[in-house]
């Protein structure tokens, strides 16, 4: 008896404009059928033909139609662009994804999570430069060796400056991993550094801040009006008691149920690996309320929404600096997650409370001399006392109870 041999249907040959093209089509009658032309970028039918089996019978066709599916016809022009149908032994080869176009995704990207354009001009800046240093094009031709000659192309610059390039390329390849552009995850050894102590502001420090915050300043050098002193007030003892970064009160969903308010941070590449809430005191919540009315208000007069932000950030700076203190905005972050360690010792609460990929970035705070912590946090060594003898227990978040370690308005206000 005669074997039937199933022969599978070849995608049809067309010409048209004296180039040939093949039209691919999908679907059924129940999902709905769809088509897209695909142009084979030659006149001579023997190569279409050739050009129009390696569509079929590889993952190229896959490939056009998720295109199509997701992009429409811009997709489809972007495979046909990457696309080199030749190799140096005259085969076809893969499509591929070049740095270039790889780098003006992530761009949108970074965009569309509201980050400054500060940020990411140094984002950009990092992969412009290795691009140019690497001469690399295409992203799967990325090896370890292209990063080494990135390193070696910057004797003269510090490695914490190095590092913060290699920081700003990780960021990178952690987002195509998650776009599915890289198989695996790229990881960049950075360069050895010494570890710099943690500056944070002690109780005292911080109250000389925020005395120099009431008293203003001309307009002129910090734009912070007299009706708006005490949410600046406010707002600083909300950044102390939470490790919220700057924008974040602003750029995030305030949540309110039956329990408490919960500032829900969402998960990126960029800040936050996972998606986190921040649980806050009911003045805490108002706070954040007050802070997104001040910025609705401010953006009738102004256009750059982040610079208006950073107001907060120049009017801590010039207070600190009439107290006569050294440090930065985000200090206020590193305050916080010192007094936490120093509350709890608990390393991987700290880590989530900070958002935190993993606990090496939190390490950095668990060598913090404890005297020191105490002298520069009394009150806070008083309460911690009072955990240790049992007189104000603390939950653990290994039994599901990690609110309390979003920040500290469970403790006295003065706190």
């Amino acid at each position: 008896m005669a074997t039937k041999i199933t022969r599978i249907k070849r995608m049809p040959i067309l010409l048209s404009g004296g180039k040939y093209y093949t039209r691919i089509r999908w679907g059924n009658d129940k999902i709905g059928r769809d088509e897209v032309k695909f142009p084979l970028s030659t006149d001579t039918k023997s190569i279409a033909v050739h050009r129009r089996d390696v569509i079929q019978d590889t993952s190229l066709r896959s490939k056009i139609i998720k295109a199509y599916e997701q992009e429409g016809s811009s997709g489809v022009k972007k495979i046909k662009k990457q696309l080199d149908w030749y190799s140096k032994g005259g085969t076809v080869v893969e499509t591929a994804l070049t740095l270039k176009d790889a780098v003006k995704e992530y761009e949108q990207y970074l965009i569309a999570q509201r980050l400054s354009q500060f940020t990411i001009d140094i984002y950009l800046n990092a992969l412009q430069d290795f691009s140019k240093v690497t001469k690399v094009k295409r992203v799967d031709r990325i090896s370890p060796r292209h990063f080494t000659v990135f390193k070696n192309s910057m004797p003269k610059l510090r490695n914490d400056t190095v590092n913060r390039k290699l920081r700003s390329l990780q960021t990178f390849f952690n987002w195509m991993h998650d776009e599915g552009h890289i198989p695996t995850i790229i990881k960049i050894k950075k360069l050895p550094t010494l570890q710099r102590p943690v500056r944070y502001f002690s109780d005292s420090d911080f109250d000389l801040i925020l005395t120099n915050v009431v008293k203003g300043f001309p307009h002129s050098e910090a734009k912070m009006d007299e009706s708006y002193r005490n949410l600046f007030v406010s707002a600083y003892r909300l950044y102390r008691d939470t490790g919220l970064r700057l924008a974040e009160p602003f750029n995030n969903e305030l949540v309110m149920d039956e329990q408490a308010y919960r500032l829900k941070i969402m998960g990126s590449t960029t800040k936050n690996s996972f998606q986190r809430f921040v649980h806050l005191t009911n003045d805490q919540a108002m706070t954040v309320i007050e802070l997104n009315q001040w910025l609705e208000k401010q953006m009738e007069t102004r256009k750059d929404r982040y610079g208006t932000i950073k107001v907060f950030s120049r009017v801590f700076a010039k207070a600190m600096n009439k107290s006569g203190l050294k440090g930065k905005f985000h200090d206020l972050r590193k305050t916080f997650a010192s007094r936490l360690w120093f509350l709890t010792g608990q390393e991987f609460a700290l880590c989530y409370a900070l958002g935190h990929t993993d606990t090496s970035m939190t390490k950095q705070y668990t060598s913090l001399d404890k005297v020191e912590l105490s002298r520069a946090f009394p009150n806070l060594a008083s309460s911690k006392k009072g955990i240790t003898e049992g007189k104000m227990p603390l939950r653990v978040p290994n039994k599901g109870d990690i609110e309390l370690y979003s920040n500290f308005g469970f403790m006295d206000k003065k706190h």
